[in-house]
């Protein structure tokens, strides 16, 4: 109910309670509803604009008496809309100190991808801002999954991953900071080319576009702000963009601000050069393990460098683009070029009384061949369905 509403009907209450009192009193002076109803009006309209001048940035209001001795200008955005009414609210959630402490971690979290990622936008002619995207979608931690299935940086779901990227039975692009990066920039610059506007092109991006064209077919030239303010975008959407701009202010602009620790976190990655790989062709299935000890170099960078690979090894019976440090690609080759290598293998449902040994004898591979591919002890205890992937020697 709107506070012009309320104000209404306690104007016609108020306007029958006068007629009871005027009974009791000898001269009495009644209101018409029509007088009533303008001293509300009037009364109310003091109130809302009491209201926004009690709500108007008070956080930012302190700061910027510090800011104004410094002399510190606020940078613009390549995005416009910052100082929308609906930013604020983000601005202000941000200000607090849990909020502050989930951004400074955000940014210390994109410091291996930002590099990257504001290299790419450059190249492809996007804003800078969207560098920020992936703090609103998955606070830049690259294993993230949400409660309705979407993965990664960018929360690409699984039905929104085509032609961008492949997810299979052995690996799953949606993980790959790096290939998620470039799916993300192609499907932004795709949505631009549609709307013609960016804040339409991000929404775009949370809420699909096919979604966005039905909205804006029975919303004829109207933008983004629009929509949003009359509740014809979901709630999710019509706070995507918002956060986006806060965030983005907020990190730009955090000297203005005075937020040192932000400042601190956002310059992490000044001077970090962009860091370089080479990519090795592999046939067969590796192990990470194996891969690790085959080329010498160590397990956890394999492991960082390949994230996609969730059942920790190389595809079976197809070949595979292999990401390792820079100038190791010819000495790895050469390495698991000549290595005993399974050439197929099986994706096996453990069923009850299910025991590795067990799965061994029945294949005719060794424990320790299911240990290696699987990422388990020799002892480990199997689960009823949990998937075990069987290595096939040829």
């Amino acid at each position: 109910m709107t506070l012009k509403r309320i104000f209404s009907l306690l104007a016609s209450t108020l306007f029958f309670l006068s007629l009871a009192v005027s009974q009791s009193i000898e001269e009495p002076v009644l209101l018409t509803e029509d007088d009533f109803l303008e001293l509300i009006e009037s009364l109310s309209q003091d109130i809302v604009e009491a209201e926004e001048v009690q709500t108007e940035e008070p956080v930012q209001d302190e700061l910027l008496t510090e800011v104004e001795a410094k002399e510190i200008k606020r940078k613009p955005l390549d995005i416009e809309g910052v100082d929308h009414a609906l930013c604020q609210r983000f601005h202000n959630q941000y200000l607090t100190a849990h909020g502050r402490q989930q951004l400074v971690q955000a940014l210390i979290d994109s410091a291996p991808y930002r590099p990257y990622i504001r290299q790419k936008l450059e190249e492809a002619g996007l804003p800078s801002v969207i560098q920020y995207l992936p703090i609103v979608e998955s606070n830049y931690r690259i294993r993230a999954v949400s409660r309705s299935g979407a993965i990664g940086l960018w929360q690409f779901m699984e039905n929104s991953m085509s032609p961008f990227l492949t997810k299979n039975a052995w690996y799953d692009e949606r993980y790959d900071p790096w290939k998620s990066t470039d799916a993300a920039i192609a499907k932004l610059k795709d949505n631009y080319q549609m709307f013609n506007d960016w804040a339409l092109a991000l929404a775009a991006y949370n809420c699909g576009a096919g979604a966005m064209r039905r909205i804006l077919s029975r919303n004829k030239g109207k933008d983004y702000w629009y929509l949003a303010e009359h509740n014809l975008l979901s709630q999710q959407s019509a706070l995507y963009v918002p956060k986006l701009l806060a965030i983005a202010d907020l990190v730009e602009n955090a000297e203005y601000y005075g937020l040192d620790d932000v400042t601190k976190a956002n310059h992490l990655i000044d001077g970090t050069a962009i860091e370089s790989f080479d990519y090795v062709t592999v046939a067969g299935m590796f192990s990470i393990n194996q891969i690790a000890n085959l080329t010498g170099i160590d397990k956890e960078t394999v492991t960082r460098l390949n994230p996609a690979l969730f059942r920790n090894c190389t595809p079976a019976g197809a070949k595979y683009q292999l990401r390792l440090p820079a100038g190791k690609a010819e000495e790895a080759e050469e390495a698991l070029k000549n290595a005993g290598v399974a050439t197929d293998a099986l994706i096996y449902t453990v069923s009850q009384g299910d025991t590795l040994w067990g799965i061994s004898r029945k294949y005719g591979v060794t424990v320790a061949d299911l240990c290696e591919v699987n990422n388990i002890k020799e002892n480990g205890i199997l689960s009823i369905g949990q998937k075990v992937i069987v290595p096939i020697f040829k």
